[in-house]
């Protein structure tokens, strides 16, 4: 029998497995599932980007570069300028990704010397899965931070014993799953702390571009030296499957993470690219899709607000993140409403130190605005 690696041997299943499992035993009941566990968005990729692909799958596909296509680049760094504001090289300052995920689980190869006494990596919690989980494979020391009230991160809070024992910080704005938005002071403060620190400070901003009022902030607005982006087209543009995204910073940790994936072949293919430049470059098929999910939001906040149950982080992402009413825990809250159809993910599935989501469920905005309608009925039942 094999000898498996025991830092994959001590994981927990991936929280959403076991949801899945619960879904479909619904679904062989016979309900009908109002689902709105897994942020993939239902409405269409762009005609125009599906062309771009499969115009670009030529005869013969060579191997990819790791750094891309000048042309995929150019298009990154010109939205970077349109939407932030920033000017970026595209030459020295890009590297496009397979999507956003790969890049958290494998970042903190870059950074983490696993013999080495300073080799935490702080992320939010609740957060992304993968922070902890690409940490944990690194070697690294995975450090939740738990937050509360308004889930805004606020990094110097933290003791000095700690943050001199950090290599790599994480940060994500709009923030998943609360959907709250750190300020351009707080990204500042945050910026100042990291390089006080000499710690890599990696923002992810994978929902920068899915707002209700007023378009969030880029830390690339306030720093650049040992300061990483991430984004990704996955909301932004619908392309989820085609995985594709983006980092973006210093020239000088640009560099040094292009020689790290040229190692296990973390390149986006050429095709891939060639949709993903068109998508960059094109700001106007955002624009209904920001509304879109900004009238599921109206839907659920109008009845949220009418009910009296408080939602955190309203303002941007695609998810709600609502407190569960009093007597209920998010997991007792979230079984009550799968038996009546409603799938909503509770909060501690997304936590890593304890209770850390606790009295929270997240709702991502992916069935239409119908399904919305008709789920609040079925949620107005429950109450």
């Amino acid at each position: 029998m094999p000898r498996y690696n025991p830092v994959f041997e001590a994981l927990p299943a991936y929280p959403f497995v076991e949801l899945d499992r619960r879904k479909a035993e619904m679904r062989r009941r016979g309900v009908r599932i109002y689902d709105f566990t897994i942020g993939d968005p239902v409405e269409p990729t762009a005609e125009f980007i599906r062309q771009a692909l499969l115009g670009a799958i030529a005869p013969v596909c060579p191997y990819p570069k790791v750094r891309g296509s000048a042309a995929v680049r150019g298009a990154i760094a010109g939205y970077l300028h349109r939407r932030f504001g920033v000017d970026v090289d595209p030459a020295r300052e890009i590297l496009p990704t397979a999507g956003a995920k790969e890049v958290v689980f494998h970042m903190p190869l870059l950074v983490i010397d696993a013999d080495a006494p300073d080799r935490r990596v702080v992320f939010p919690d609740p957060g992304y899965p993968a922070c902890a989980r690409g940490a944990s494979f690194a070697g690294g020391v995975p450090t939740a931070v738990p937050l509360h009230g308004d889930h805004v991160f606020r990094p110097w809070e933290l003791p000095e014993t700690v943050l001199r024992e950090t290599r790599l910080l994480w940060i994500n704005t709009p923030h998943n799953p609360s959907g709250a938005v750190m300020s351009r002071e707080v990204l500042e403060r945050t910026a100042e702390l990291a390089h006080k620190h000499d710690i890599l400070l990696v923002s992810d901003e994978t929902y920068a571009d899915i707002w209700l009022d007023e378009a969030p902030p880029s830390l690339l607005e306030v720093a650049r030296e040992n300061v990483l982006v991430l984004h990704s087209l996955s909301k932004r543009s619908g392309m989820t499957g085609y995985r594709s995204g983006f980092v973006a910073g210093d020239p000088a940790v640009i560099a040094k993470l292009a020689a790290l994936r040229s190692n296990p072949g973390l390149v986006p293919q050429d095709f891939v690219n060639a949709a993903a430049a068109v998508a960059w470059a094109d700001d106007d098929h955002v624009a209904p899709r920001r509304e879109a999910f900004a009238a599921k939001k109206r839907v659920f906040l109008d009845f949220f607000d009418e009910v009296g149950l408080d939602v955190i982080g309203r303002h941007a992402a695609i998810y709600l993140w609502v407190r569960v009413p009093d007597g209920h825990t998010d997991e007792s809250w979230a079984r009550l409403l799968l038996d009546r159809g409603l799938a909503v993910s509770p909060g501690r599935m997304f936590g890593i130190s304890d209770d850390a989501g606790a009295g929270f469920v997240r709702l991502a905005m992916v069935p239409t605005v119908d399904d919305c309608r008709d789920a609040v009925a079925l949620w107005r039942e429950v109450l």
